[in-house]
């Protein structure tokens, strides 16, 4: 199962605007999504991000899935500006930089992400 879909991406853009920005080529979303989330593995390297990026556990993660949404808005919406307001999807941008770097300082600390040097998949439910 993919960490963040076209589906959850629906949250973030309509799907009209999705399919008008990527003429109807659901590869340039997912490109989008996949950057953002390579880019935030750089802020998580603390985390064992192969155990998080493959988990169901949508509530879990339900802040990383937003931060990386926004950041993937941001690299998916370069290609066009099609009913999508860039200001605001700016600064939605820095925003989750922001919240993925209080979690690379440690300022803030998500409860029960597995860290990097736990290896051990069978304790955590993915």
């Amino acid at each position: 199962m993919d960490f963040i879909t076209k589906q959850d991406f629906l949250t973030h853009m309509y799907e009209g605007s999705i399919d008008a920005i990527s003429d109807n080529d659901d590869e340039i979303l997912n490109d989008a999504i996949a950057t953002a989330m390579a880019e935030a593995s750089g802020y998580l390297s603390r985390f064992n991000t192969d155990i998080i990026f493959v988990s169901e556990d949508k509530i879990k993660y339900a802040n990383l899935r937003a931060y990386i949404k926004d950041m993937s808005k941001w690299h998916f919406i370069n290609i066009c500006n099609v009913n999508v307001d860039m200001e605001i999807a700016e600064k939605r941008y820095k925003a989750a930089l922001a919240e993925l770097g209080k979690i690379q300082s440690g300022r803030t600390v998500p409860k029960a992400w597995p860290l990097a040097d736990e290896d051990l998949l069978e304790l955590y439910s993915v």
